[in-house]
């Protein structure tokens, strides 16, 4: 019974975790920029990431073992985290969460056509689900003052096909880094450090600013975000992957529950909103567990 609860547990305290700070961001760009959140929530990342590795692990600094993480990191989570960053910023979190949630789509496409894996009968029928809660989200026009621009959707479609894609070199390098924490930490570390040569050349790291206010909650959406990542490891380590992932995959749900305690007048909750999230959600976990 505890070797079944424990890993639920901690899968559930992931999809926690992940809404929180995704709420959190929410709440800085409404003054500040995606950019400085960024920027933020990866320093904390990377700081985090590593603490936990030297403490849990013998470190050794092996850059060709690490070339897939490397490689990963030139286009996640920087690329996706600032897409889905700016998607917030202009459509909200309701919308954007579950349209990033689809990653698992990418992910399983890439993997039959570039890893000759296959797909069962239900997992065709969890990409039906998912991409008919696509569907019913990329019609939603609005409600009061808060309207969709269709273009706007495209930032977090972004962010699903980077996340989806760079899954590919994740999965690579775990055959030659067992550690998933390195792995990680060396994924965030490259994305930290191209973000902030990007700036540095483009002259943008010198007007580089926030009020403490939203530093206080970019700082702390990364603690979360990180505690979300360092649970996930710990549930996958105890329990299966086809347990752990749908679970945590699940995310979107607590995002609804959380803005819609918080952020009741400022976020979409029409009908069309709720029936494409389910749908996602439902597709998502469908397909992972068939896999």
């Amino acid at each position: 019974m505890e070797t079944t609860f424990l890993p639920v547990l901690f899968a559930l305290a992931t999809a926690f975790a992940f809404a929180v700070s995704t709420v959190l961001v929410r709440v800085g760009v409404q003054e500040s920029s995606p950019l400085v959140a960024l920027v933020v929530t990866m320093a904390v990342n990377v700081v985090v990431l590593w603490t936990l590795s030297v403490v849990q692990y013998d470190v050794h600094i092996n850059l060709w073992a690490w070339r897939w993480f490397i490689l990963a990191g030139v286009f996640a989570p920087a690329l996706g985290r600032l897409a889905n960053y700016v998607g917030i910023q202009r459509v909200g979190v309701n919308l954007v969460s579950p349209i990033t949630n689809m990653n698992p789509l990418v992910s399983v496409f890439l993997a039959i056509a570039l890893l000759g894996e296959r797909l069962t009968l239900s997992g065709y029928g969890g990409v039906l689900l998912a991409v008919g809660g696509g569907v019913v989200l990329s019609t939603v026009r609005g409600d009061g003052e808060i309207q969709v621009r269709k273009t706007d959707l495209l930032y977090p479609v972004f962010g699903a096909v980077t996340y989806g894609s760079v899954q590919i070199f994740r999965k690579l390098g775990t055959r030659l880094v067992a550690e998933p924490t390195i792995g990680a930490a060396v994924n965030l570390t490259t994305s930290f450090v191209l973000v902030t040569l990007g700036l540095a050349v483009t002259g943008r790291l010198e007007t580089f600013s926030t009020s403490n206010r939203d530093l206080l909650t970019f700082g702390a959406a990364g603690i979360v975000s990180s505690l979300g990542l360092a649970s996930l490891y710990t549930a996958l380590s105890l329990g299966n992957v086809t347990i752990v992932t749908p679970i945590f995959n699940a995310s979107p749900l607590f995002v609804f529950l959380l803005t819609g305690l918080f952020f009741r007048e400022d976020e979409l909750f029409s009908r069309r909103v709720i029936v494409g999230t389910v749908g996602i959600v439902a597709g998502v976990v469908v397909l992972t567990m068939s896999t």
